[in-house]
């Protein structure tokens, strides 16, 4: 995959002699690393970590862009240990400027006391490929036709087995963009000893420079969150509205809790402007008849979020939030049945 086109250049991904190549190499590397297992049982964390140095030369990496440097594709990887004899591989086939494209897959120690490549993520998404679904983005090697492209594996988190003991995983992953703003997903599966089958799949917005990770305490897994707002949009190098994704990993099943939006007076703005630009009968139960009267009847362009400040001085139950433009709307609420009743509202 690393002798030139014609052009002189490298295949892209989508090329059609990619498939075969990535599909092959792939195959080599899950029998590299059930060999590699066989004459490590206990690697360290590191070692799992550094997993593919050894089979393939690591990606270069300048920290200055050479134009005169060759492309190459390289692959790089590691294994996450879900049970004493059972690790899921991550692999991802990368150059420096070209996009990439990744694969995971589950390693076990079989019968006969060696390690063996058990399944594999790519059939099953090949399955799923002209539904164009969740699971079928790990079958895409293009970029930009199937939302933004190929999936790259960030993170597997091992999770509490089964009550009948089949074992558990999550993989968080990421698209290319060419913003700030990142296209994720998250999956649960379940190993039953002989393939893995999705719990749950979805997709979700982050910010590039969000310093929040996944994490799982207790029964819960929180996934950090960019969130999506029907009344206005946000810049892709803004970080807000930020939110937090909740799933509950039960003894029997995985339960999605849902968005929650860290600072809820964003929520709240986006109800109350979605439902009284479409005179929703909702927009009585949101806000007094003076406040609806005040949005329907003054024009203010606020289209795309900035920040939200959550008012800590002057009257209580205030807050403003900031727009693009230099636009201000400031709001005062009352809690009414726990959820917020406007009261007053200003453009400033």
């Amino acid at each position: 995959m690393n002798l030139p086109s014609k052009d002189g250049k490298l295949p892209q991904l989508d090329d059609p002699r990619m498939k075969p190549l990535l599909t092959d190499g792939w195959k080599l590397a899950g029998e590299w690393v059930a060999a590699w297992l066989d004459v490590h049982p206990n690697p360290s964390t590191k070692e799992l970590d550094d997993l593919f140095v050894d089979f393939t030369p690591p990606p270069p990496h300048p920290e200055v862009y050479d134009p005169n440097q060759p492309e190459l594709y390289a692959m790089e990887g590691s294994a996450t240990r879900i049970a004493t004899d059972v690790y899921v591989v991550t692999s991802v086939y990368e150059t420096y400027t070209l996009p990439a494209t990744a694969t995971f897959f589950v390693i076990a120690r079989g019968t006969d006391g060696r390690f063996r490549p058990k399944w594999s993520v790519k059939p099953l998404a090949e399955q799923h490929y002209r539904s164009k679904d969740e699971i079928g983005l790990w079958a895409y090697l293009g970029t930009c036709a199937y939302y933004c492209g190929s999936l790259i594996v960030d993170e597997v988190l091992p999770l509490p087995p089964t009550e009948s003991g089949h074992l558990r995983f999550a993989v968080d992953a990421s698209q290319a963009t060419n913003g700030n703003t990142l296209m994720k997903q998250l999956s649960v599966w379940e190993w039953n000893g002989a393939e893995a089958e999705s719990l749950l799949i979805r997709s979700y917005k982050l910010y590039i420079e969000e310093d929040r990770g996944v994490q799982f305490v207790g029964n819960l897994l929180t996934v950090p969150t960019k969130e999506t707002t029907r009344s206005f949009s946000s810049f892709g190098c803004c970080a807000e509205p930020r939110g937090i994704w909740i799933i509950r990993i039960a003894p029997n099943k995985v339960q999605d809790l849902g968005h929650r939006f860290l600072q809820p007076q964003i929520d709240w703005t986006d109800r109350l402007l979605a439902a009284s630009r479409s005179n929703s009968p909702a927009a009585a139960n949101l806000a007094t008849p003076s406040v609806l009267a005040y949005l329907s009847h003054t024009e203010f362009d606020a289209n795309m979020i900035d920040q939200c400040q959550v008012l800590s001085h002057g009257r209580k139950g205030a807050f403003e939030i900031s727009f693009s433009e230099g636009i201000k709307l400031w709001f005062a609420y009352r809690l009414r049945n726990g959820q917020p009743y406007f009261t007053d509202v200003r453009v400033k």
